[in-house]
């Protein structure tokens, strides 16, 4: 495990302190709330792509297919035609349905409901352990559908994450979830609206290159590392 270097107290200080002052910039997260299944299914679709590009994917998925049994059973053909709009559509499709069919031959049915009994751990280790899905894709259940207080971390909150200090920058995405959702990081309770927020900076000031760093709302409150 990478460790951060701030203690457990001044890291949080500064995670709100951080917090408040994007909220106060971008305005409040709203949160979306889908089932587990559509939920699991539209990340993949988001993987390497832009969320307009997912949208249009998923929609043209939802249009084409009933339902989820209806893209499971489908030629692979069909399901690749219509998710084209994210990219990757032939590993996508692969992945969509190799998931499908290993929750339909677990479970009997394509229903995601025991995942509630479930703690994020075992949640996380479920869903990673289908072929294509991963620590983010997980994560992203957990928060937006079951709405646990678990952060998920993309490109930009990883990158953002980094430049601020809050996690060493040397750690990987994974380690990263393991950082930012530890007991001294960021708390329970900010963790949904503070991804957002940092997906927000990260796409309109913190970018990958060139950050705007001269309009940047966190001064102050920033190392300036460019990682």
């Amino acid at each position: 495990m990478v460790a951060t270097s701030a203690p457990p107290r001044s890291l949080r200080r500064r995670v709100r302190a951080l917090h408040r002052r994007l909220e106060d910039h971008y305005g409040s997260a709203k949160r979306r709330r889908i089932g587990p299944l559509d939920e699991l299914m539209l990340t993949i679709l988001s993987q390497n792509t832009n969320d307009a590009n997912r949208d249009r994917a998923y929609e043209s998925l939802r249009q084409r297919f009933p339902d989820w049994e209806s893209v499971r059973a489908a030629p692979r053909s069909a399901v690749e035609q219509a998710i084209k709009s994210a990219g990757l559509w032939k590993q996508k499709a692969r992945t969509l349905q190799e998931t499908l069919q290993a929750i339909y031959e677990e479970q009997g049915d394509l229903d995601l409901s025991h995942l509630k009994g479930m703690t994020d751990a075992e949640v996380i280790e479920y869903l990673t352990s289908f072929r294509g899905v991963g620590a983010k894709t997980a994560a992203c259940v957990l928060c937006f559908s079951m709405g646990r207080p678990y952060m998920p971390v993309d490109t930009h909150v990883h990158r953002v994450a980094r430049r601020l200090g809050l996690i060493p920058a040397g750690a990987s995405a994974d380690q990263a979830h393991g950082l930012l959702n530890g007991d001294s990081s960021v708390p329970p309770e900010l963790r949904f609206s503070f991804h957002i927020q940092l997906i927000r900076h990260g796409r309109a000031v913190c970018r990958a290159s060139r950050p705007a760093c001269d309009t940047c709302v966190l001064e102050g409150l920033c190392p300036k590392i460019a990682v």
